[in-house]
């Protein structure tokens, strides 16, 4: 039974958090609020997802694997984006995107669209994470089909050094250089390695030290290139490279820590409410931004008494109830899918 690491998904939920709270309040000051690093919270996404696809493959066959990441991904994915079209067509003065980019932000490889057709929007402008994720979901999948599971550590090592020479030759902009995921190799990576070591499928101790080599290399290096590997924030305070630099280093120490303190956590009610805290992550990732922004701008619109921080944190509780309801359902749409057509 694989096991489970419920810390995890209260970092999990603190890093959809702490995105939208950057995602709604980062223009309202250009002070060092809490939330003015909150897009790091998808470095954190990008490290738990290295942890669990990792940790998932590990005696899996590809089929159980692309069937597991394709219930687990699109069908919430379909309905939440669609939804999230018709919200933003109905709401006044709300920037819409045409049909074209609906169907293309469909397909999940929606960020892809820029370099291939020119520039696209997408639904929710949050979604270039989720290619990000797909990208690493088949390049992952593809390796294991041929060189098996146990093989995983190779791939990761190899990722990391196509990534640095990308840096090194100053090629990482290119947008085909771009689909090997060279600017977030090293979270997947890390957390990668560090599902490796913590589930103990190293099988001799030359793995074993490759496993902690990995470890060290990806954050060390992650650490080092953010400068270039992140994108600048609009509004330059010049605390940002020594902060991130930290916020970096925290990363890298605290994961492993709540990793291995995850077995502590014994109490059954403390365990389901983090496991319901992971569970609605997806869906209040995929609905936070687009629809948030564009309803928080309507409401003020109405009246001018209302201040962008009140409505803001008056619209997040709303959305957590509404991702909550969304994770349920979903839950049940998943079971039913799977009985009916991949038994």
């Amino acid at each position: 039974m694989k096991t489970y690491y419920s810390l995890l998904d209260g970092v999990r939920f603190f890093a959809a958090f702490w995105v939208m709270n950057f995602h709604y309040l980062f223009n309202q000051s250009g002070d060092l609020e809490w939330y003015r690093y909150g897009n790091l919270g998808v470095q954190l996404f990008f490290i738990i997802s290295g942890f669990v696809i990792v940790q998932s493959l590990h005696g899996k066959t590809l089929k159980d694997f692309a069937v597991g990441r394709f219930l687990r991904l699109f069908p919430l994915f379909w309905i939440l984006c669609t939804a999230t079209y018709l919200i933003t067509l109905l709401i006044p003065d709300t920037s819409t995107v045409s049909f074209t980019e609906y169907l293309r932000s469909m397909t999940m490889f929606g960020d892809l669209f820029n370099g291939i057709v020119g520039y696209t929007r997408l639904i929710d402008p949050s979604y270039w994470t989720l290619t990000v994720e797909l990208i690493f979901y088949i390049a992952i999948g593809i390796f294991t089909y041929f060189f098996r599971s146990k093989n995983i550590r190779y791939f990761l090592g190899f990722w990391l050094v196509l990534s640095g020479i990308a840096f090194v030759l100053k090629i990482d902009h290119n947008f085909f250089v771009k689909l090997f995921l060279v600017r977030h190799a090293s979270y997947f990576a890390f957390g990668g390695a560090l599902a490796l070591l913590a589930t103990k499928q190293a099988e001799n101790i030359y793995e074993r030290y490759i496993d902690w080599s990995l470890l060290f290399i990806s954050s060390i290096y992650a650490t080092i290139i953010h400068p270039r590997a992140l994108e600048p924030y609009y509004t330059i305070n010049p605390l940002d490279t020594n902060i991130i630099t930290i916020l970096h280093i925290i990363f890298f120490v605290l994961v492993p820590v709540l990793v291995y303190s995850s077995s502590k956590v014994k109490n059954i009610k403390t365990i389901h409410l983090l496991s319901i805290l992971g569970g609605i992550t997806y869906p209040l990732y995929l609905l936070h931004q687009k629809i948030g922004n564009a309803l928080i701008n309507f409401i003020i619109s109405k009246n001018q008494n209302f201040s962008w921080n009140h409505v803001s944190i008056g619209f997040e509780v709303v959305i957590i109830f509404i991702a909550y309801f969304a994770y349920i359902q979903d839950k049940k749409l998943r079971i039913w899918l799977k009985e009916k057509y991949f038994k």
